[in-house]
C-alpha cells in the first residue's frame, strides 16, 4: 500500500500528463496533470478506452500508439492539437512507449502529453505584436509625419479651413495610436495579474440584461436579434462585476461584429453542482478548425475580419482564469459559434 502511495506521489509530481494503458488500450493510470489537461478525474478515466478520454489531432491518422504497436518503437516530440472535455483546443507534445514486465513481455502503453500552450502563445504573441506595431501603427505615424512636414513648409500660405482639416487629421491619427496602446496596456495588466479582483455578490440576470439593452441598437443596425435565457435558480454569484461585464461585453461585441445580417445572438446561463455557466451563442459564419486553438491569443485576427487587434478574447480568457474558471469555444464554418464561460460556484471563494 505504501509503495502504491509513493508511486502515485511520484506520478502526481511530474509536470506533464502521464497515462498508462493495458494491451487493449484501456486506461490503467492517470496522474493529476492528466486530470487537469483532459478535464476528467482519474476515477472517470480508469478502465475507459483511451479514445474516449484522449482526443488529439493524431488519433484518426498517425496515432503514436499504433507506431508503438506495429514497430515496437517509442515516439517522442510529436506535436498535436488536443481537445479536452471542455472543448478547449490545446497544443501539445506527445511521447509514447511500450511497457514491458520484468520478463520483457509487452503488457501495455505509456503516453506522455506535454501542454505547450504557454510556449506556443508566447511565440505567436511576439510575432503578432511585431506585426501589429509594424502594420497598424505605421499608417497613422506616416500620416502624422507627412502632414507635419507639409505644415512646416506651407502653413503660412494655408487658409484656416485647410489648417483645421490638417490638425483634425493629425489629432485623429494620434488618438488611433493612443487607443491601440491603451488596448494593449489594458490587456497586459490583465495577463500579468496586475489587476486585482474586487469580489462581490452579483445577480447575473440584470447584469446581462443591461449589456443586451446597451448592444441592441448596434445589433438592430444589422437586423440581428439579441435575447437571453436565464436559469432562475442560480441566485447570486461571487464575482468582480466590472470584470465580468467586460467578459460578456467582449463576447457580445465579437458575436455582433462577425454575424451576418438577420442573425441571432443568445446569451444564456445555467448552473451545475460546481459551476455557473454563461454561454454566448450566435449563428454567424463560424470559425475554421485551424483557427480554434488561437482565438484567445493576443493579437490573433480572424480571417473573417481584420477589425481590432484580437485583444478582446485574450482579455476574456485572462479575466475568467483570474476567477478560477475557464473559457472555451465550439464552432465550425457556416454553423455559428458558442463561447462558454465556466465559473466556480460561490462556495469556492
Amino acid at each position: 500500500m505504501k509503495e502504491q502511495q509513493f508511486s502515485r506521489f511520484i506520478l502526481d509530481s511530474i509536470p506533464v500528463a502521464m497515462v498508462t494503458m493495458d494491451a487493449d488500450l484501456k486506461i490503467t493510470s492517470f496522474n493529476s496533470r492528466a486530470e487537469e489537461l483532459t478535464g476528467y478525474t482519474a476515477q472517470q478515466a480508469l478502465g475507459k478506452p483511451c479514445h474516449e478520454i484522449l482526443h488529439s489531432s493524431r488519433c484518426e491518422n498517425n496515432c503514436p500508439l499504433q507506431t508503438v504497436q506495429e514497430h515496437k518503437e517509442p515516439s517522442t516530440g510529436l506535436e498535436a492539437e488536443f481537445v479536452n472535455r471542455y472543448h478547449e483546443h490545446i497544443p501539445v507534445r506527445i511521447g509514447t512507449a511500450a511497457i514491458e514486465n520484468h520478463k520483457g513481455d509487452f503488457i501495455g502503453y505509456l503516453e506522455v502529453i506535454e501542454d505547450m500552450s504557454r510556449e506556443k502563445a508566447l511565440e505567436r504573441e511576439k510575432n503578432n505584436f511585431l506585426f501589429m506595431v509594424a502594420h497598424d501603427m505605421k499608417s497613422p505615424l506616416i500620416a502624422i509625419q507627412g502632414l507635419v512636414d507639409r505644415l512646416q513648409e506651407q502653413h503660412l500660405e494655408m487658409d484656416p479651413q485647410k489648417l483645421g482639416q490638417y490638425f483634425k487629421t493629425i489629432t485623429d491619427a494620434a488618438q488611433q495610436i493612443e487607443s491601440q496602446v491603451k488596448e494593449f496596456l489594458d490587456f497586459s495588466r490583465q495577463a500579468s495579474d496586475q489587476v486585482k479582483l474586487s469580489i462581490e455578490e452579483a445577480n447575473l440576470e440584470p447584469l446581462i440584461d443591461n449589456l443586451i439593452y446597451r448592444h441592441r441598437p448596434r445589433a438592430l443596425e444589422k437586423s440581428v436579434t439579441l435575447r437571453s435565457e436565464f436559469d432562475k435558480n442560480i441566485g447570486t454569484v461571487k464575482v468582480d462585476k466590472k470584470q465580468l461585464q467586460r467578459v460578456v461585453e467582449n463576447l457580445l461585441d465579437n458575436a455582433i461584429k462577425f454575424i451576418h445580417s438577420r442573425g441571432e445572438v443568445v446569451v444564456s446561463t445555467r448552473a451545475t453542482g460546481r459551476e455557473v455557466i454563461i454561454q454566448v451563442k450566435d449563428n454567424g459564419p463560424g470559425i475554421a478548425g485551424a483557427e480554434l486553438p488561437y482565438v484567445f491569443d493576443a493579437f490573433h485576427q480572424s480571417k473573417v475580419s481584420d477589425k481590432g487587434h484580437g485583444l478582446g478574447l485574450a482579455a476574456v480568457k485572462a479575466i475568467v482564469q483570474k476567477h478560477g474558471g475557464r473559457v472555451s469555444v465550439q464552432s465550425s464554418p457556416g454553423k455559428g459559434s458558442v463561447f462558454t464561460v465556466r465559473l466556480p460556484r460561490s462556495e469556492q471563494w
